[in-house]
C-alpha cells in the first residue's frame, strides 16, 4: 500500500497519457520491477514548481470580438491537425489582432480535444524564458532543463525539444508577441523555435519577412477588418452605441484596426461611458484626434499596457529598431506621417535631399517594414513598378500627434524636410509633358495631405515653396484631362493659407494657383467665367513688384485664349501675336512655352480665315515639337489633331480624316483608351464633322456613338466631354 501511495504521488506531475503508461508498466511488471520504474520517474519528474509564470492562453475576449478571421482560423486549424513539419507565423501591424486570433485558436483546441496547449509571452527574454521553464515541467523536466533553459544553452534547446516529443501528439505551443526574433535563439532549426510533426509551434509577431523566418515557416500576414466585419465587432462590444451605418462610419474612421476597435466598443460599452454612440465617438475623433480619444478610461484596465494603446504599440516598434542600432527608423517615420496614409509613397521621392545617405535610408526603412510599421510595395506608376511604401492611418496620425510632441524645433524640421523633399521631387514634372504626369498624379494626395497638417508649422519661405510645388501638381491634373482633382487641390490650397499679402514669398504661388483654377474652369465648359478669374489674376500680378515675367505671360496666354474661346478670336489673335514675340525673346523660339502660344496662335488664325499662315504655322509647330518633345509628346499630338480640325474648317474632309484617324489611333497608343485625353471630345467630334460633311453620315454617327458610350463609362453622363459628344450628336442627327 506504501508503494501505491509513493506511485501516485509522484504521477502528479506528468501528463495524463503518461501517467496511463506508467501505470500499465508497473501492473505488467510486477514489484519486481519497481527499481526501474523508480529510476525513470526521477528522472521524469520535476522540483516544486519554480516557473512563476501562467500558460494559459488569454481566451476571455477572444470568444466576443474576433470577427472577420474565419480564413486565417482556417489556415491555422489545418495546421495544428496538420503540422507537416512547419511552423507558422501570424505576423502584421501592431494592434491588428494576431494575439487575439491565436488565442481563439487555443480556445478551440482545448473545447475540441485532450491535447496540451501552452501559452508563452515571447515579449521580453524574461517571460519568454519563464515560460519555457513552465511548459518542461509541464513535460517532466528536472531542475538541470530549468537551470539550463535560464541559462540558455544549446543543451537545454535540444533537451526541451526532447521533452516535447515525447508529449501526444496534437499539441499546440504559442509564443506570442515574438516581436523582438533574437530572443527566439537561431531559427535555423537549433533554437527554440523548430517545425515539427508532431504539433504545432505558432507564434505572433510584428515581423512579416519571410526572409526572417525562413524556409520552415508559414507566415500569415494579418490584415485591417474591412469594414463589414469591424462594424460588426463594434456592434458585438456597444450594441446600444448606434446603427450599423454609424458602426461602419466609426469603423472606417479607425481603419479597421481591431485594437481601436476594440478600445472604441468597450469605451462605448463601459457602465459611464464618455460617449453616448458610434457617432458621439467619430465626432470627438474628428475635433481631437486619436490621441485624446482612444485612449483607455481609467477603471478599464489596460492603460498600463502599452501594447494596448493605440498611442504608444507603436513607440515600442520603434524602441525596438532603436535598440539595434537603427536609430533613424523613429524620425523617418515621423516624417512619413507627414504623407498620405494608404497612399504609396515612392521611395525615389524619400532620396531627394534627404538628411540620410541611401544605405541609411533603406536600412530605416527596411527595418520599419520588418515590423509591419510600413508595408512595402511595388507600386505601377505610368505602367512601370517603382520601389514604395505605405503607412496605415492610425499609424500615420498616431506620429503625426508624437511629433507634435516631441518639441516644436523637432516638428518644424520635419515638415520643412517633407516640404523639400515634395518640391525636389515635383520640380521636374511639367503640366505638358504626358512622360511626367503619373508621378504627378501619384503625388496629388500628399500634397494634399501636406497642406492639411504640415502649412502650421511653415515659415513664409516653407510656405512659398510647397504652394509651389502644388501649383505645378494642379496644372497637372488639369492638363492631363483630371480638371476637378485639380480645381479641388486649388481650391484647398488657397484655402488653407487664406489671403496673402502681396509682399509675402508665398503670393506669387497663390497666382498661379489662381490662373491654373480659372484654366481648369474654362477647360470645363465656362470661359466667360474663366476669361474675368484670369483678368483678375493679371490685375493682381501688376500689383507685385518685380512680378516673374514668365509667371506674367503665361497668364497673358491664357486670357488671350479664353477670349477667343468667348468669341473674339480676332482679339485673341492679335494678343497671342505678342505673347509669342516676348515668350521668344524671353526663352528662344522652341522652348515649349512658346511653342504652346505657337501652336494656339495658329488656330486663331484659322479661325479669322488666315488659312494660309494658319497651316504653315502648324505645319511648323509640328516639326519643332517632334525635333523638341518627341513624336509621342501630348503637345506633338495636340498640334496635329489642331491641324485635322483646320483642314475640317477650310472644307479639306479628306485630308481632314487621314490626320484624324491617325491622331486617335496614337492617343489610344500613347495614353490608352481610357485616359481622359483620349476621350476628350475634339478629335473624334472633328473626325464626326469630317465624315459627315463627306456624306458618310454613318460613320459618323458610329464614332460619336463609341466616344460617347466610353466617355459615359468612364467619366459619367454630366461630365463637360460626354455632354458635348451627346449635344453634337443630337445636332447631327437633327440635321441628317
Amino acid at each position: 500500500m506504501k508503494t501505491v501511495t509513493i506511485v501516485a504521488l509522484t504521477f502528479v506531475n506528468l501528463e495524463l497519457a503518461e501517467l496511463v503508461v506508467a501505470v500499465i508498466g508497473v501492473a505488467l511488471a510486477g514489484l519486481t520491477a519497481w527499481p526501474t520504474v523508480h529510476r525513470w520517474l526521477k528522472r521524469r519528474s520535476a522540483p516544486a514548481t519554480t516557473a512563476v509564470v501562467s500558460l494559459v492562453a488569454p481566451t476571455g475576449e477572444a470568444r466576443t470580438v474576433l470577427r472577420g478571421r474565419a480564413a486565417e482560423m482556417s489556415l491555422l486549424r489545418k495546421a495544428v491537425r496538420r503540422p507537416g513539419g512547419r511552423f507558422v507565423v501570424l505576423a502584421g501591424l501592431g494592434g491588428v489582432g494576431k494575439s487575439a486570433i491565436a488565442s481563439k485558436l487555443c480556445e478551440w483546441r482545448m473545447q475540441a480535444t485532450l491535447r496540451s496547449v501552452w501559452w508563452v509571452s515571447a515579449r521580453t527574454p524574461e517571460t519568454f524564458t519563464e515560460g519555457l521553464v513552465a511548459v518542461a515541467e509541464k513535460l517532466g523536466g528536472t531542475s538541470a532543463d530549468s537551470a539550463g533553459i535560464r541559462a540558455g544553452t544549446g543543451h537545454a534547446q535540444d533537451r526541451f525539444w526532447r521533452l516535447l516529443s515525447r508529449a501526444r501528439r496534437g499539441w499546440l505551443l504559442v509564443f506570442d508577441d515574438a516581436d523582438d526574433v533574437g530572443v527566439l535563439g537561431p531559427l535555423n532549426g537549433s533554437g527554440w523555435v523548430r517545425p515539427s510533426r508532431r504539433g504545432l509551434v505558432l507564434l505572433t509577431s510584428r515581423v512579416g519577412s519571410h526572409r526572417v523566418w525562413g524556409d520552415a515557416a508559414v507566415v500569415i500576414d494579418v490584415s485591417p477588418l474591412g469594414e463589414a466585419n469591424a462594424a460588426r465587432m463594434l456592434l458585438d462590444l456597444a450594441p446600444a452605441g448606434g446603427t450599423e451605418h454609424e458602426a461602419r462610419s466609426l469603423a472606417r474612421r479607425l481603419a479597421g484596426l481591431p485594437l481601436a476597435l476594440n478600445m472604441a466598443g468597450r469605451g462605448l460599452g463601459w457602465e459611464f461611458a464618455r460617449w453616448s454612440s458610434f457617432r458621439a465617438y467619430v465626432d470627438e475623433l474628428n475635433a481631437d484626434g486619436i490621441g485624446e480619444v482612444a485612449e483607455p478610461d481609467d477603471g478599464m484596465g489596460t492603460a498600463s499596457d502599452p501594447r494596448r494603446t493605440v498611442m504608444s504599440t507603436y513607440e515600442l516598434s520603434l524602441d525596438s529598431l532603436a535598440g539595434k542600432g537603427i536609430s533613424q527608423a523613429r524620425p523617418l517615420l515621423r516624417l512619413l506621417s507627414c504623407f498620405a496614409s494608404t497612399v504609396a509613397i515612392p521611395v525615389s521621392v524619400l532620396e531627394h535631399g534627404s538628411e540620410y545617405d541611401k544605405p541609411q535610408l533603406i536600412a530605416g526603412l527596411r527595418g520599419l517594414a520588418r515590423l509591419s510599421l510600413v508595408t512595402e510595395l511595388n507600386w505601377p506608376i505610368g505602367g512601370v513598378p517603382v520601389k514604395a511604401v505605405s503607412l496605415h492611418p492610425l499609424v500615420a496620425e498616431t506620429n503625426r500627434i508624437h511629433l507634435q510632441l516631441e518639441g516644436v524645433a523637432s516638428c518644424r524640421a520635419t515638415h520643412r524636410l517633407a516640404v523639400e523633399l515634395m518640391s525636389a521631387a515635383v520640380e521636374p514634372v511639367r503640366f505638358d509633358d504626358n512622360a511626367r504626369w503619373p508621378i504627378g498624379h501619384a503625388l496629388i494626395p500628399h500634397a494634399r495631405q501636406m497642406l492639411e497638417s504640415t502649412v502650421p508649422h511653415l515659415d513664409e519661405a516653407d510656405l512659398a515653396r510647397l504652394l509651389n510645388a502644388v501649383g505645378r501638381l494642379v496644372a497637372v491634373a488639369v492638363w492631363s484631362g483630371s480638371e476637378r482633382d485639380g480645381e479641388r487641390l486649388a481650391v484647398d490650397a488657397l484655402n488653407r493659407v487664406g489671403p496673402l499679402r502681396n509682399d509675402h514669398p508665398g503670393y506669387p504661388a497663390c497666382l498661379r494657383l489662381r490662373t491654373e483654377l480659372a484654366w481648369a474652369t474654362g477647360r470645363h465648359g465656362n470661359w466667360h467665367a474663366a476669361h474675368d478669374a484670369l483678368g483678375s489674376v493679371l490685375d493682381a500680378w501688376s500689383a507685385v513688384p518685380d512680378a516673374p515675367e514668365e509667371s506674367v505671360l503665361d497668364v497673358r496666354h491664357k486670357l488671350a485664349w479664353a477670349t477667343g474661346k468667348t468669341g473674339d478670336w480676332e482679339s485673341a489673335y492679335q494678343e497671342l501675336t505678342a505673347v509669342r514675340g516676348l515668350r521668344a525673346r524671353m526663352l528662344g523660339d522652341d522652348h515649349p512655352d512658346t511653342l504652346h502660344t505657337r501652336c494656339c496662335l495658329s488656330w486663331a488664325a484659322w479661325r479669322i480665315s488666315h488659312t494660309g499662315e494658319a497651316e504653315a504655322g502648324y505645319l511648323s509647330v509640328i516639326e519643332a515639337r517632334r525635333r523638341v518633345l518627341g513624336d509621342d509628346h501630348i503637345e506633338t499630338l495636340d498640334a496635329r489633331h489642331s491641324l485635322g480640325e483646320g483642314y475640317v474648317l477650310e472644307g479639306r474632309h479628306a485630308e481632314a480624316e487621314a490626320v484624324l484617324r491617325e491622331v486617335i489611333s496614337d492617343y489610344d497608343r500613347v495614353l490608352g483608351p481610357q485616359h481622359p485625353e483620349t476621350l476628350e471630345v475634339r478629335p473624334r467630334y472633328w473626325l464626326g464633322q469630317a465624315l459627315r460633311r463627306q456624306g458618310r453620315h454613318l460613320e459618323a454617327d458610329t464614332v460619336l456613338s463609341d466616344l460617347l458610350a466610353r466617355q459615359t463609362e468612364a467619366l459619367g453622363r454630366d461630365h463637360p466631354a460626354t455632354v458635348a459628344t451627346r449635344t453634337s450628336r443630337l445636332w447631327e442627327e437633327g440635321h441628317d
